[in-house]
C-alpha cells in the first residue's frame, strides 16, 4: 500500500472531534496526518510538528510520517468507563495486536505498562502522552511515604509496586525512595482557590517541610506543605525543574 494511502487511512480513523477545548486549529484543506492543540508549542524544544497549519504555533502534527515520535493526545481513547490500566494513543496500532482497540472503537488506542502490557507493551517515556487510573493504588493503610502512578514502572524497580499489588503504583521521595522525584500532581488545589490569580509554576520538593525555617514557595497549594511554586513572579529565584506543571 502506498505510503500516502496509510497516512490517509490513520486520519480518517481518528474520532470525529480533534481539537482540545483550549484551541483549534485552522485548514485550509483538511491534511492527511493527524493533528491536535498542544500548549507545549510555545515553550522551548518542543517545535517539531508546531505550527502546523502556518497559523497557530500550538498546532501540532502526530503520530505519522516525519511526525510519529510525536504522541497524539490520549485523550482521543472515548472509553464509557474509566479503564484500571494506563493507555495512549499509538498511531501504528493494528487491530489484533496487543493492546489495540482499548476503548473497543479506535484500534489506536492502546493498553500499556500494567499487567497483563508490562514487558510486552512499554508506555510512551513522555509521561503527558499516557493517561494513567486516578486510584491504580489500592492500599490497606495509607503510608506516610508519598507515591504516584508511574506507567514506566518494572518489575524490581525502586519503589515500584508500592502496594504490593499494582505494577504502577510507585513510592517517591522520602526514605529509601528520596531520589525519585515525586510528580507535580500530588500538589492539590481546590477548585475555589482564589490566590494565585497569575498562572503560577509549582513541583513537589521533598526538602519543604524539614526545616524549621519558612521556605519561600512551599505549601503552595494550602494543603502539602511539600508542593511548591517556583520560577516567576516573587517565586523567581526558586528554580523550576523538569515536570513542573503551571496552575
Amino acid at each position: 500500500m502506498a505510503p500516502g494511502m496509510c497516512l490517509l487511512q490513520a486520519a480518517t480513523a481518528l474520532p470525529k472531534v480533534r481539537q482540545l477545548s483550549t484551541g483549534r486549529c485552522s485548514f485550509a484543506n483538511e491534511p492527511a496526518i493527524p493533528y491536535f492543540w498542544d500548549p507545549r508549542c510555545l515553550e522551548s524544544e518542543t517545535s517539531l510538528g508546531c505550527n502546523a497549519d502556518d497559523i497557530n504555533p500550538q498546532c501540532r502534527f502526530c503520530g505519522a510520517g516525519d511526525y510519529e515520535d510525536i504522541y497524539c493526545p490520549a485523550s482521543w481513547c472515548e472509553f464509557e468507563n474509566p479503564p484500571p490500566l494506563p493507555y495512549y494513543w499509538d498511531s501504528g496500532c493494528l487491530n489484533g495486536q496487543l493492546g489495540c482497540l482499548a476503548d473497543g472503537k479506535h484500534d489506536q488506542c492502546r493498553f500499556c505498562g500494567e499487567y497483563p502490557y508490562n514487558g510486552a507493551v512499554a508506555c510512551p517515556h513522555d509521561s503527558r502522552a499516557v493517561i494513567t487510573p486516578e486510584n491504580g493504588c489500592n492500599f490497606d493503610n495509607e503510608p506516610v511515604t508519598p507515591y504516584f502512578w508511574d506507567a514506566e514502572c518494572a518489575e524490581g524497580v525502586l519503589g515500584c509496586k508500592a502496594d504490593g499489588q499494582h505494577l504502577g503504583c510507585r513510592f517517591c521521595g522520602a526514605g529509601d525512595y528520596a531520589e525519585i522525584e515525586c510528580p507535580a500532581s500530588l500538589c492539590t488545589f481546590l477548585p475555589n482557590l482564589a490566590n494565585p490569580e497569575a498562572p503560577y509554576k509549582y513541583y513537589w520538593e521533598p526538602r519543604c517541610g524539614d526545616s524549621e525555617q519558612h521556605v519561600l514557595g512551599c505549601n503552595a497549594d494550602g494543603i502539602h506543605e511539600k508542593c511548591r511554586f517556583c520560577g516567576a513572579n516573587e517565586y523567581e529565584s526558586v528554580p523550576c525543574p523538569t515536570g513542573a506543571l503551571t496552575r
